[in-house]
């Protein structure tokens, strides 16, 4: 089930103030520490990648929704970025199709190694595997219809820096599709590595060149929100 709900995006917009100044936005040493833990040698990435995209993790399995909710049609060209060990690569390369491309961008070298044996392995032509910079997504610009961020804004060191490129790599009228830890549900655990609630996100994000447009709501889903923003 999907609703653009009026009320909730006034109510998000009007916290996003409160919601900046209290948690910060700049980086971290959580994230920094995570970040070069994913850049450095993983002992093992095949481990990593079943923990990853274990069907207990929501974002897993709730992952057709969450592909559905970018309405991505044959011929575009996506981003995936964060994508660790590849798990949305088949379903987004499908919904481009062959004409289509996707772009599967992550900081970790083993990781992106992994993903380009992935990728011929399951034959997905058209995709490409990018190592990024912690300060950039190192996409070409102007050549991508949509961005997905998958519960990885919060390991961002540099999100301005991050929203800039992103916002140079879409085309006019591109969106930016935001998954993340919903703080308001409690989970202590999330708490200790998200610095933004959901009205942060939204402040920081339109802060930097984007409009909110949906607060998608996926049937199932209790530990995340979905934010879709189109570029201004």
């Amino acid at each position: 089930m999907r609703r653009l709900t009026a009320l909730v995006l006034i109510s998000v917009m009007a916290a996003a103030g409160p919601a900046l100044a209290q948690h910060g936005h700049g980086a971290t040493e959580r994230s920094a520490a995570m970040n070069r833990t994913w850049s450095e040698e993983v002992a093992s990435v095949a481990e990593t990648a079943a923990r990853f995209e274990s069907p207990e993790r929501e974002v897993i399995a709730l992952r057709p929704a969450i592909v559905a909710s970018l309405d991505l049609r044959p011929g575009m060209v996506v981003a995936d970025v964060g994508a660790g060990t590849g798990a949305y690569l088949k379903p987004l390369a499908e919904a481009v199709g062959a004409d289509g491309h996707v772009y599967a961008v992550d900081i970790s070298a083993p990781f992106a190694a992994y993903m380009r044996d992935r990728v011929e392995r399951e034959g997905l032509g058209n995709v490409s595997v990018v190592l990024s910079r912690v300060d950039s997504s190192t996409l070409p610009p102007n050549a991508v219809d949509a961005i997905l961020v998958v519960n990885t804004f919060h390991h961002f060191e540099a999100p301005e820096a991050m929203l800039a490129h992103f916002k140079a790599a879409l085309k006019p009228g591109g969106q930016l599709v935001i998954v993340d830890f919903d703080l308001a549900h409690g989970h202590a655990g999330h708490q200790e590595v998200v610095a933004l609630d959901r009205a942060g996100h939204v402040g920081l994000i339109q802060a930097h060149g984007f409009d909110l447009v949906e607060d998608v709501e996926i049937d199932g889903m209790r530990e995340n929100f979905v934010l879709r923003f189109v570029r201004r």
